[in-house]
């Protein structure tokens, strides 16, 4: 069987030519497509030029195909971006820097807007509305 494959060696060498692989992939592409005639010859089958002719090349152009797929599977996984470290930072940290950089009047009002109670301080919608949005862009501001 070996010389079998050796007479079709010319043949192979000049697809990988007609193919113009690169030459650092000829010794893959040449074994791929002897493996490929070796399975063909296990199942039987007669080797006439058209038929090593199309199972070579097709070897050939298989494994090109798949590495080109693995490399680009590998290609992506490498280039994954990084994402940059959120800090956590706790709630009661959070309320105590709040509390230092608001006045005493925000700070209870957001007191009682964490509460559910704001509408127990006395203000009326449009106040509480006007209080809300202020309270948020100071927030915004010191948190941000």
């Amino acid at each position: 069987m070996n010389e079998a494959l050796h007479h079709w060696l010319p043949l192979i060498n000049s697809l990988l030519h007609r193919l113009s692989i690169h030459p650092n992939e000829h010794d893959e592409c040449r074994q791929a497509a002897l493996l490929r005639l070796w399975t063909s010859i296990e199942s039987g089958k007669e080797l006439s030029i058209t038929f090593v002719r199309i199972r070579a090349r097709g070897a050939m152009l298989d494994y090109l195909a798949k590495r080109t797929r693995t490399l680009t599977t590998e290609v992506a996984v490498e280039t994954l971006p990084e994402l940059p470290r959120q800090q956590t930072v706790s709630f009661p940290y959070l309320l105590n820097e709040l509390e230092h950089n608001l006045s005493p009047k925000e700070f209870t009002f957001l007191q009682a807007m964490i509460a559910g109670t704001e509408g127990t301080l006395g203000y009326s919608d449009a106040r509480l509305r006007s209080l809300k949005s202020d309270l948020k862009r100071k927030v915004e501001g010191i948190l941000l």
